[in-house]
């Protein structure tokens, strides 16, 4: 029986987000690079809202339904004399490419118990640092997942 798919489902992501022309020349991590990012990166944030439910009734081992949400965080710092404006026109850019790998293939090349994923929300922020701008993008992917 499995537990979850939680790991399973962000390997496989990455592995497609790591894979898409556009973001294959930027850097795509697992978990946030912190110190170590770059001007501009894609990086896997947070799990949250999981929830299991019996797919039916009955004793012993169920089948159950997993739902998760994983957060998927574009970054993108500029030089000092960037616009703001400019900055999150090259974020959004950024997340589209996002979204164009969970749109064009919902269950991640076939990943095994993964019903579908699909994107339901975005949350973007753009700060004036010393440096420059910095702009960040929060994608909200919902994923529906089978455990047997």
């Amino acid at each position: 029986m499995s537990g979850t798919l939680m790991t399973s489902f962000k390997a496989r992501l990455l592995t497609q987000l790591q894979a898409n022309a556009t973001l294959s020349a930027i850097q795509v991590t697992y978990a946030d690079p912190a110190g170590a990012a770059r001007r501009e990166c894609v990086f896997l944030g947070d799990i949250i809202n999981n929830r299991h439910e019996p797919e039916s009734i009955s004793t012993g081992r169920r089948r159950r339904i997993e739902e998760f949400d994983l957060e998927v965080i574009v970054s993108v710092g500029s030089k000092p004399r960037s616009s703001p404006q400019d900055n999150e026109a090259r974020a959004v850019v950024l997340a589209d490419a996002v979204e164009t790998v969970i749109v064009e293939d919902p269950q991640l090349n076939n990943l095994t118990g993964l019903l579908y994923c699909q994107i339901t929300s975005m949350e973007l922020s753009t700060v004036e640092t010393g440096e420059g701008p910095l702009t960040e993008i929060t994608l909200t992917i919902q994923a529906k997942a089978r455990l047997t």
